[in-house]
């Protein structure tokens, strides 16, 4: 069997593995379990790129497995520290995506019209959703509030991109922040209101898939800068 098969199957059993251990309740195997599913991710990316990768992709992956890890580090308050990694890594997916978002949106006013009514629209989902009464919380409100815009902005700027050119690159950037919404979403509704196992399987499944797209993009968007890379 060839190691890339070797590891996709790898990344694929420890996704399900994490799945499992959270829908049964087993904390400690689900966050074992899951500590492996960026690593695989990020071996994955590797070998469709001749084993190279930038400092920013690198950067994003690391947040993402601080974010995942993070519980093992401080498991009696890592709520807040769980929130910041994942927040650095949306600002760093959002300093990748910028530059060709701006140069290829800014003349085009359909698309700036699109952009100022997806912001405000998720803004005010933002909003209300935060001044829910969250009596488990432990991150600062601000922090949050924050968190919560930054995500809105991705989500703008997948929802332009597919709205401009429906290619694999703006697909995957699509399910991406779907993903990541779903994820804290679901997280959100089974912590504070209804702890259904339903809403938990739908919520880790959400996130330990949502890398499968972060590897796409970034595989697609090196094909377009380098359309004679054939790997």
């Amino acid at each position: 069997m060839a190691p890339r098969s070797i590891i996709q199957i790898a990344y694929i059993l420890f996704c399900i593995a994490t799945i499992t251990f959270n829908t049964i309740g087993t904390v400690e195997y689900m966050t074992w379990s899951k500590a492996f599913v960026v690593p695989l991710a990020v071996l994955l990316y590797l070998q469709h790129s001749t084993w190279r990768i930038t400092y920013l992709k690198a950067s994003v992956f690391l947040c993402c497995f601080l974010g995942d890890t993070y519980r093992l580090i401080m498991p009696y308050n890592y709520e807040t520290g769980q929130v910041i990694c994942f927040l650095t890594a949306y600002l760093l997916l959002l300093y990748y995506l910028f530059p060709e978002f701006i140069r290829d949106n800014i003349r085009q006013k359909n698309h700036m019209f699109i952009v100022a009514a997806t912001i405000i629209c998720l803004t005010t989902l933002a909003y209300f959703i935060l001044n829910l009464n969250f009596e488990k919380l432990e991150t600062n409100y601000y922090i949050l509030l924050f968190y919560s815009l930054i995500l809105a902005l991705l989500i703008c700027v997948s929802v332009v991109e597919y709205n401009r050119k429906p290619d694999a690159v703006s697909v995957n950037l699509l399910m991406l922040t779907m993903f990541f919404v779903f994820s804290d979403c679901f997280y959100i509704i089974n912590k504070f209101y209804l702890p259904f196992s339903v809403l938990n399987f739908i919520q880790i499944t959400t996130q330990v898939f949502s890398y499968y797209f972060l590897i796409h993009l970034f595989l697609d968007q090196k094909r377009l800068e380098n359309p004679l890379d054939n790997d």
